[in-house]
C-alpha cells in the first residue's frame, strides 16, 4: 500500500487473505494511524513504514495498490524496479489516467473505473 494514508487499503489486503503486506508513506502520522487502526482491526501488518517515494524505490511485491496523486505516481513510475502482477492506482483525474498507465509500461491498463472525474486503473 503505497500511500498508506490511515492503513485502509493494506488492511483491506490483510483481511482478504493477502500476504504479506507492506505500508508506506512519507508522513510519520500516517504511519501511526496506519499501526493504530491495524490493531483496532485486528490486523497484522507485516511492514509499516516511512518512505520517501520521490527518491526510493517502492518495495517489490506481486500486487502493489497506490492512492497517489498523478506527480508521485509518475516518479514511482521512474524509481520503480519490479513491475508487479498488478498496480492498482487512484486518485487520479481522470484527464491523467492515460499519462499514469503509459509511465508503467509495459504494463496495460486491464480496467478502469471512473466516478465524478476521478480514475482508478488496474494494470497488468
Amino acid at each position: 500500500d503505497l500511500g498508506c494514508g490511515s492503513g485502509v487499503l493494506a488492511i483491506a489486503a490483510a483481511k482478504l487473505g493477502y500476504g504479506p503486506v507492506e505500508a508506506v508513506d512519507s508522513d510519520r502520522l500516517a504511519v501511526d494511524a496506519t499501526n493504530l487502526n491495524a490493531r483496532d482491526n485486528a490486523v497484522v501488518l507485516d511492514v509499516v513504514r516511512r518512505a520517501n517515494l520521490r527518491e526510493e524505490a517502492p518495495p517489490v511485491a506481486e500486487v502493489v495498490a497506490a492512492n497517489l496523486m498523478r506527480p508521485l505516481l509518475l516518479r514511482v513510475a521512474e524509481l520503480i524496479d519490479h513491475r508487479p502482477r498488478a498496480l492498482i492506482l487512484s486518485g487520479l483525474l481522470d484527464h491523467e489516467a492515460n499519462e499514469v498507465a503509459a509511465a508503467f509500461a509495459p504494463l496495460a491498463e486491464a480496467r478502469r473505473l471512473s466516478d465524478r472525474g476521478w480514475t482508478a486503473l488496474l494494470l497488468r
